[in-house]
């Protein structure tokens, strides 16, 4: 993004509120302070950190819209992650109960604050201002809304998102990036997301020429970071090792390697690269180091290309190398693999039996 001034044009960097070290508050204070341009939508505020009772929380912003609906804002300094959506869900159950008298106390209670006196005026009347403020026909809080800003929205977001619009119900993203010049001058861009009926290209903060992985993983591994043959071999060891009962994969979408998992955690990875596929198999007990590296000779590669190490957090790695002219014996693979992750596994979790 450039900053244009007549015929000079300076570069906008990209940066995040953390390191800018602006806080949440802030970005809240800009909502306040200038809604329609961040949101791009003027909305009425009458309520800001608006306590819950029997919640021990509150709603970040609480606003109504022209047609009297009321908008529960909640917003995230980062990427919209966690319960943010669970949050704005108690919110509007809780909001949705609200009498005409409920609302006004809430914008008579705001107008009490600094923001509220600022924004409406210390004397502003209920009444009065609604009607000013809401078109014609408005039909005060007969409906409810969620808006959510942050810098970045995780999928499960999206998706939750995606499914309360299919519901009927008016929820949406605003994407706020924080851009800044080399003299640390800061700019704020928003954009509002809306999710399809195609989650994977749902706008993520992260954009699919940004991280193509996370879209098409497999056609990341298998077509831009290996060659013809090598991608024949990564296909060939996924085939093998998903044959692995006890083993979960594999899961294609980190940029670097193929994982297959125990409990959640990678235990089994393939570091896909153009002339070669690196195997690497973690956190096993390990007995004998030379033995090993044999075992890893016998699935059919070069002893210099088998390497058995232990980490910092003392989990021992073994690292198999396999190229495409290797005559790998995918039968041992499997074996070697099952006896160190698998049978292992079912030999800790057998209860010991006492012997009188």
């Amino acid at each position: 993004m450039l900053r244009v001034d007549g015929r000079e044009t300076a570069e906008l960097t990209p940066t995040t509120l953390q390191e800018a070290g602006i806080a949440e508050d802030t970005l809240r204070e800009w909502i306040l302070e200038s809604c329609d341009e961040v949101l791009d939508e003027e909305l009425l505020i009458i309520g800001r950190e608006v306590g819950v009772s029997d919640l021990n929380d509150g709603i970040d912003i609480l606003a109504l819209d022209r047609a009297g609906s009321t908008v529960i804002i909640e917003l995230k300094r980062g990427s919209l992650r966690g319960t943010v959506d669970f949050q704005a869900l108690k919110y509007v159950s809780y909001v949705s109960r609200w009498t005409y008298d409920d609302i006004k106390q809430q914008f008579e209670m705001f107008l009490q604050s600094d923001w509220g006196a600022e924004l409406h005026g210390e004397d502003a009347a209920f009444a009065e201002t609604i009607e000013e403020f809401c078109d014609d026909d408005y039909d005060l809080n007969a409906e409810q809304r969620m808006l959510f800003v942050g810098e970045s929205v995780r999928e499960r977001i999206g998706s939750v998102v995606l499914w309360l619009r299919e519901q009927g119900i008016d929820a949406q993203i605003t994407q706020c990036s924080l851009f800044k010049t080399e003299e640390d001058e800061l700019y704020l861009d928003s954009k509002t997301l809306v999710p399809t009926s195609s989650l994977e290209k749902f706008e993520t903060g992260e954009t699919p020429d940004d991280k193509p992985w996370k879209l098409d993983g497999k056609g990341w591994h298998l077509e831009e970071r290996t060659q013809e043959d090598t991608a024949k071999l990564a296909r060939e060891l996924v085939d093998a090792i998903r044959e692995i009962d006890g083993l979960e994969g594999p899961s294609w979408t980190q940029k670097v390697y193929i994982a297959f998992r125990i409990d959640g955690t990678n235990r089994a990875v393939l570091r896909t690269r153009a002339q070669s596929i690196k195997l690497n198999i973690v956190d096993f007990e390990l007995v004998d180091a030379d033995d090993l590296v044999r075992r890893g000779t016998e699935v059919g590669v070069l002893e210099e290309n088998v390497t058995v190490e232990t980490d910092r957090r003392d989990r021992n790695r073994l690292r198999i190398k396999c190229r495409p002219d290797d005559d790998i014996d995918f039968d041992a693979l499997i074996e070697l693999i099952t006896d160190l992750l698998i049978d292992e596994a079912v030999e800790q979790s057998e209860p010991e039996v006492a012997v009188e």
